[in-house]
Formats: C-alpha cells, structure tokens, sequence
C-alpha cells in the first residue's frame, strides 16, 4: 500500500505556478512583477527543497532505528536459541564419556 501525503504548501505552490504561467501566457504580467515572482517562486522552491530533505533525513532515521531494533531482536534470538540447545550439547558430551 502506497501513502500519498500532500501539503497545503505543495498545493499552494503548484496553483500559484498555474496562475503564473496563465498570467505569462496572456500578457498581464510586467518585467518588474515576473523577476519579483521568480524571486519569490524560487524562494518557495528552496523552502520546498528543504522540506524534502528534512522529510528524506526523517525516513533514514526512522530506518536506521528500525534496523537498529531488528538486528537486537537476532541477537536476542540467536542467544535464545543457542542456550536451548546448549543443555542437549552437555547431555552428549556426559553420553560420551
């Protein structure tokens, strides 16, 4: 199962470009207000960026505990394990003798 998270910032930013690019296209826009808007849309690209790395930084750590617990519970595992047999190892080595 895929989980799409989408933020009211993505959505803004991406009506904000389909306004833009209408605006462009219809000739309202003057050269002093698209510079102000690529200043101000590559701003937003920048915050955006860096929203999805923190978001990036999280799932790695999230991932490292995880393993970090899971290579716990093998040990955990592996030594419960091996001292149930280790009475049946003792049990042979007396047979032997």
């Amino acid at each position: 199962m895929t989980t799409v998270t989408i933020r009211r910032g993505d959505v803004m930013a991406a009506r904000n470009h389909r306004e833009h690019l209408a605006q462009t296209h219809s000739g309202i826009i003057s050269p002093d207000e698209s510079a102000k808007r690529a200043l101000t849309e590559r701003a937003g690209h920048e915050e955006w960026k860096q929203r999805l790395d923190e978001d990036w930084q999280s799932h790695l750590e999230t991932l490292q505990k995880y393993v970090c617990e899971l290579l716990i519970k093998n040990q955990k595992l592996r030594t419960a394990l091996s001292s149930a047999y280790e009475p049946r190892r003792d049990y042979r080595d007396a047979v032997k003798l």
